[in-house]
């Protein structure tokens, strides 16, 4: 069966580095350490919702730190970038920032942990890597980072527990990864970790509750799946069951214990269902209800703000959409959250910054774009300002 629980040992889980750091060093890292200071006080927003998934600056773009998500725009033909700051309904500020050519590509991050979105930039074309620092609409610092070849990929981590962003680059070519503590702009300790071969996915998780970000590895061939606990650039490996290719995962925390949880869903035959895991070990496996057909997507979100995730369940098809209220592996309500048509796309935002998960809606056939504050069983849309076509958000 294909959710036949599985050890293969083939699995990543021999955690052993590559001593060779040709590819990755520069001449200014070895004489770089992180600062004393790294975990000291920080002012804080007023953040309403007690699980950092929905809150951090590094996962959901808050540039100016007011604890309301932001936009930020990007021009598929011309480069061109652009950032909203929100206010619930409302744009509050609009700017454009620096125009970066198309063969640039980019991830939001925290560098620096003052709780407002930083950019990393990543050169598709050349392998040219930046870090912006932002405060609000304003680049307040640019830095290069060290050139890669195109064939490594960045994801956004914290390794080492400082609430600073760190980066895992993956090489999609040859399977090699390797760990960047950052320090702002600075990459304070370069590290080659195991490599994995390229039908392996790397996904960002902490399955241990320390705040330090985890890796999540799923073979796309096989089905296997397995974990790295990681402590700064040192990883442990651990095998999980293995699930069928046709499942795929959605990440978050169905039970508010700080440590990330695993939504499958079942793009062949509907099935949905939720891992709660307890560090590396699957405490429990709950089938959910049925959606039939291969357009339902899941987001997560928190929309009655308790810090458990809920879903968004978008039809790209119909514009059908339902968001599921969970206690865990509980779907306590069910609420319409339907779109004009299958031609809007939703992004999770908290607008209003009350803690509770508002959707975005895009409409790429026409560039329009509304904002849900849901409220209850109330989901109506509020029109923002429209944007030509070529213009994406996340």
């Amino acid at each position: 069966m294909s959710d036949q629980i599985s050890t293969s040992s083939s699995a990543p889980i021999s955690t052993d580095k590559y001593t060779s750091k040709s590819q990755l060093e520069t001449e200014t890292y070895s004489s770089y350490r992180s600062s004393s200071d790294a975990n000291s006080q920080l002012d804080l927003p007023n953040l309403q919702n007690p699980n950092p998934v929905f809150t951090s600056a590094a996962i959901v773009s808050d540039f100016n730190g007011d604890g309301k998500n932001d936009k930020f725009w990007r021009n598929s033909q011309t480069g061109e970038n652009a950032i909203w700051l929100m206010d619930g309904t409302n744009v509050a500020s609009a700017d454009f920032v620096k125009t970066m050519g198309t063969e640039w590509d980019v991830k939001i991050g925290d560098f620096n942990g003052d709780d407002k979105t930083d950019l990393l930039w990543f050169n598709k074309a050349t392998g040219e890597n930046q870090v912006w620092l932002m405060d609000g609409t304003a680049v307040v610092s640019e830095a290069s980072l060290a050139t890669l070849s195109p064939d490594w990929t960045p994801a956004i981590a914290d390794f080492n527990g400082d609430r600073k962003t760190d980066i895992l680059w993956r090489n999609t070519t040859t399977g090699e990864n390797a760990a960047w503590l950052m320090d702002g702009t600075q990459v304070t300790t370069p590290s080659f970790l195991q490599t994995v071969d390229s039908n392996w996915t790397a996904n960002i998780v902490d399955l241990n509750s320390d705040g330090k970000t985890d890796i999540f590895w799923r073979n796309k061939a096989t089905g296997e799946n397995a974990v790295w606990t990681m402590d700064g650039t040192n990883a442990t490996g651990a095998s999980l069951p293995t699930l069928g290719t046709e499942w795929q995962p959605t990440l978050g925390d169905f039970d508010l214990n700080y440590q990330t949880d695993i939504l499958w869903r079942n793009t062949a035959t509907g099935e949905n269902k939720v891992w709660l895991m307890n560090g590396t070990t699957v405490a429990s496996d709950t089938a959910l209800p049925r959606l039939e057909g291969s357009s339902w997507k899941p987001l997560i979100g928190d929309f009655d703000g308790n810090g458990k995730t809920d879903i968004l369940w978008y039809n790209q098809e119909t514009g059908k959409n339902q968001i599921w209220i969970m206690d865990g592996s509980n779907v306590l309500t069910t609420v319409a959250a339907d779109a004009p048509s299958g031609a809007w796309t939703p992004s999770i935002s908290d607008t209003n910054g009350d803690g509770k998960t508002d959707i975005f809606w895009r409409n790429y056939e026409t560039g329009e774009n509304a904002v849900v504050v849901v409220t209850g069983t109330d989901s109506t849309p509020t029109a923002l300002p429209t944007l030509g076509k070529e213009w994406y958000t996340f």
